[in-house]
């Protein structure tokens, strides 16, 4: 299987949103998932195949979509509903997608979801670190700061992994004062 990352180039040049993307493939006869590889609606289902993963994983019932967009200010983002029983959207920067591994993209997506779950359970607690906290449940620490390294090199700013992450565990702070 390829990696996300490698099937990203037409996504570039798409804005389709998952559910135009899903209508042209299921009205698209015969077409197998081999022969969508690659695709603009083959990355989509991926994610929203991962986004499944990590939704079971996290206990969050709530539906999610996801959309692959030209462009995203917060390279990563997600919407509550508008309507009461409306689902949530993942709005992924393909730009940005195009510069993670399979492993960051689960990190980056797992944080997103981790804000669905402080929305869905405790929507006056929103912050960063209650979301890393959520999606470290199902990710490593070390998937999120690379993540977080990614970002604040295409805003070119840098930021307090501890304020996003909290602490580190304490066997994790020895080996890094050990290697300083």
């Amino acid at each position: 299987m390829r990696s996300l990352r490698s099937e990203l180039g037409p996504l570039r040049r798409s804005s389709f949103t998952l559910l135009i993307l899903l209508m042209v493939v299921s009205a698209t006869p015969g077409s197998s998932a081999a022969e969508r590889a690659g695709s603009p609606a083959a990355i989509v289902e991926r994610l929203q195949l991962l986004v499944t993963d990590l939704k079971e994983r996290l206990d969050l019932p709530a539906p999610v979509v996801v959309s692959v967009v030209p462009s995203n200010k917060l390279m990563m983002s997600v919407e509550a509903p508008s309507e009461e029983k409306g689902s949530f959207l993942l709005s992924i920067d393909a730009a940005f997608l195009e510069t993670l591994t399979d492993d960051e993209v689960e990190a980056a997506i797992a944080h997103e979801l981790g804000h669905v779950w402080v929305f869905t359970h405790h929507p006056f607690l929103q912050t960063e670190e209650l979301a890393n906290q959520i999606a470290m449940r199902a990710v490593s620490r070390e998937s999120l700061e690379r993540v977080y390294g990614k970002v604040w090199e295409r805003g070119g700013t840098k930021g307090d992994l501890v304020r996003f992450l909290g602490p580190a565990p304490a066997a994790l702070q020895v080996t890094e004062s050990n290697s300083r």
